[in-house]
């Protein structure tokens, strides 16, 4: 009965030896929150090496509006473009895991989807949930006191004391500066 138990003990070790995973990810849903005007808005997560082994990776899901672009570093940082990759990675290191998404001054939400794979067949998806808008602009230009504006106008020259949501307008700063904006929330 003991050689029995031993036996069955020692399949069960080599059993989840053979089928465990050899990674895990620190999160597997980042989010991304930025400004639509600025050229690139990222998150990162970190993906943790079990054991030694070899992964591949390719987006398996995207929703992002028409005209946005992204791409990935892991670890080291791919072309706008590439949608699948493989890494080696050795036990007990880390490795950054980021998407890097480019707005192309258009607002809005969007997800992707990427799926990890190691050579054992085990796999995990990482989701990055996109929210690209101007509302934090707006509230930056008029709480922040450094901004220092001067007057708000549309693009018919009308002047107002606040910004108008689904409505191009002009900035004025102090220094004379301009910043054209459309706030769509």
């Amino acid at each position: 009965m003991k050689l029995f138990i031993h036996i069955s003990f020692s399949l069960l070790i080599a059993h989840g030896a053979i089928f465990s995973q050899s990674f895990n990810v620190d999160e597997q849903v980042v989010t991304i929150a930025g400004d639509a005007t600025v050229s690139d808005i990222s998150n990162n997560t970190d993906l943790n090496a079990l054991t030694n082994a070899s992964l591949s990776w390719s987006v398996s899901n995207t929703s992002i509006p028409l005209g946005w672009e992204y791409s990935f570093c892991f670890p080291n940082c791919y072309a706008i473009g590439q949608t699948s990759g493989t890494l080696n990675i050795t036990a007990g290191e880390s490795y950054y895991l980021n998407c890097h998404v480019y707005p192309n001054d258009i607002s809005g939400e969007g997800s992707i989807t990427m799926l990890i794979a190691d050579n054992n067949g085990s796999s995990m998806e990482v989701t990055w949930e996109i929210n690209a808008g101007v509302a934090n602009l707006e509230e930056n230009l008029l709480y922040n006191q450094e901004a220092n504006i001067k007057a708000i106008f549309n693009i018919e020259g009308k002047r107002f004391t606040e910004l108008i949501k689904n409505q191009i307008q002009f900035i004025v700063f102090e220094d004379n500066s301009m910043k054209k904006i459309f706030i769509t929330e």
